[in-house]
């Protein structure tokens, strides 16, 4: 199964790592943005199937990004995944109260990124793959 994933994070070495392991562990298409105006554009312009979003970011943070994709009807079923550097309990209630469907913390672990990344790939059936009765 692969996937259309964006990734927005506004830390290069970040996104280069979250883009790397994807590309290389998966099969899933991969596309990015800088910052939440940015990724917010490209998701209504060709939805994702999974967005994983920093959330302290210039220009509209994953808050912001997060409200208005859960607001809007064409984005509103595609999961959302934090990226955050903190992991207080605090803040963990706030992420998932503000829409977030689940987080990851920084640094992330390379060894279960893509198979946690996955748990939130909606499965959608492939054409021609249902079940049809033998002839």
């Amino acid at each position: 199964m692969s996937a259309r994933i964006l990734v927005i994070e506004d830390n290069q070495a970040n996104l280069d790592l979250m883009v790397y392991l994807l590309q290389q562990m998966s099969s899933h298409q991969v596309v990015t943005a800088r910052d939440g105006v940015e990724g917010l554009a490209m998701a209504k312009k060709q939805p994702p199937d999974l967005i994983i979003c920093d959330i302290r970011m210039p220009n509209m943070d994953g808050y912001e990004l997060v409200r208005h994709t859960k607001q809007d009807t064409q984005l509103s079923h595609i999961p959302v995944l934090a990226v955050t550097a903190s992991v207080m309990p605090e803040e963990r209630q706030q992420i998932l109260q503000a829409g977030f469907d689940g987080y990851f913390t920084k640094p992330i672990e390379p060894a279960t990124f893509v198979q946690e990344t996955e748990q939130f790939i909606p499965i959608r059936e492939e054409p021609g793959h249902g079940h049809h009765p033998d002839c």
